[in-house]
């Protein structure tokens, strides 16, 4: 790829970026607690699918990255933040108050080229600083195979498989032409066989999202589940579907047809990861005016910019925008960030979309990030 095709790249294709565009959060994981988000392509979505319900933006699927960032910078950006967030204890080791360090990308993480060169480096390096931090990463699954040499080193791989007939898989995922769905399957399952060998704290867990329509057929999930159950020491199953703003105009299943589908997967380590419904007014007094208090300009700026980059990568609920504004602004302004998010709803930079009973803030259609 030529620099012409993407101005920010130098002639190897690298591309320069800051340490706020590659860290996000802290924010709250329903399934792995508290997550420090590494972004291995901020600054444009890279992807390999174009799923009809991503929470991101529009993209024409490619095969490679076409904007690199260097590993070192990567590394970086990982041990500035987590020096930034540690304390040390009595015992030397450092507490950060994260449980998981999530390796993603606006767009697929294991389309990143030097996948390995950076987990090499952080894996042995959290085992002997923040034992406590798991190492995290989130994938569609189109890829295990050829990066089995990093993937191997995480604590916890979890895959994306929403078909395994290949009618499903082209509707829902809007794979790159060069994806074949019986290679991706092949990939998985020989991945699987390897990473069952490494140890107790190794996990595998697939996810399964289903959108009215386009994969919730019989036939699609009787042979997701038969696939499922081949893996080994398969530590995890979780069966849901879109609770999130998503690119294209689909619908969620709701509780009930969810139900009855978890009915295919028996014998199989299933969970219906749900998201709570916000108390009565919740939701609206998150995106009500706060009282805020004078706030240094450069702190302002460097907090708009942490959640803009939160809300490039995924869409904030309002009924948790005050505690994860509270962690990413880390000052005494405990209103702060939601002074800024109105500033920014104000500005028309952001908005808020409904999912479901859910009210979210999300980057403005005419704001996509770049």
């Amino acid at each position: 790829m030529s620099p012409t095709q993407a101005p920010s790249q130098d002639p190897q294709g690298t591309a320069e970026s800051s340490v706020d565009s590659i860290i996000f959060g802290p924010v709250y994981s329903r399934r792995f607690g508290r997550s420090l988000g590494i972004d291995l392509s901020p600054a444009k979505k890279q992807c390999n699918f174009d799923c009809v319900y991503c929470e991101l933006h529009k993209a024409a699927p490619m095969d490679s990255q076409e904007q690199v960032i260097p590993p070192q910078q990567i590394i970086a950006a990982i041990e500035s933040a987590l020096k930034r967030l540690s304390s040390t204890g009595q015992n030397g080791n450092k507490d950060s108050g994260i449980d998981v360090l999530t390796f993603t990308a606006t767009g697929e993480p294991t389309l990143y080229p030097h996948l390995y060169e950076v987990i090499a480096h952080i894996a042995p390096m959290l085992r002997a600083h923040y034992p406590h931090i798991r190492s995290l990463i989130l994938s569609n699954g189109s890829l295990l195979l050829a990066q089995k040499p990093a993937l191997l080193l995480f604590d916890i791989v979890k895959f994306s498989i929403d078909a395994a007939i290949p009618q499903a898989f082209k509707r829902i995922d809007r794979p790159s032409s060069a994806l074949v769905l019986p290679e991706i399957l092949r990939g998985i399952e020989e991945f699987a066989q390897e990473y069952a060998s490494k140890s107790h704290r190794s996990k595998l867990i697939a996810e399964v999202l289903l959108v009215s329509g386009h994969n919730d057929s019989p036939q699609n999930l009787e042979a997701i589940a038969s696939f499922l159950r081949k893996l080994p020491n398969l530590a995890r199953v979780d069966l849901g579907t879109i609770d999130r703003p998503s690119a294209y105009p689909v619908r969620a299943l709701s509780d009930e047809q969810l139900a009855e589908c978890a009915r295919y997967f028996t014998n199989l380590p299933l969970s219906l990861p749900k998201r709570q419904s916000p108390a009565p007014g919740q939701a609206k007094s998150s995106s009500s005016t706060p009282e805020s208090s004078p706030i240094d300009s450069s702190e302002k700026s460097k907090a708009t910019a942490k959640l803009l980059k939160l809300l490039a990568t995924r869409p904030l609920a309002c009924d948790e925008a005050e505690s994860v504004c509270k962690s990413i602004c880390e000052n005494a302004h405990g209103d702060m960030g939601l002074t800024i998010l109105q500033d920014l709803l104000a500005q028309g930079h952001i908005t808020i979309k409904s999912q479901g009973a859910h009210r979210f803030y999300t980057i403005a259609p005419q704001n996509p990030p770049q």
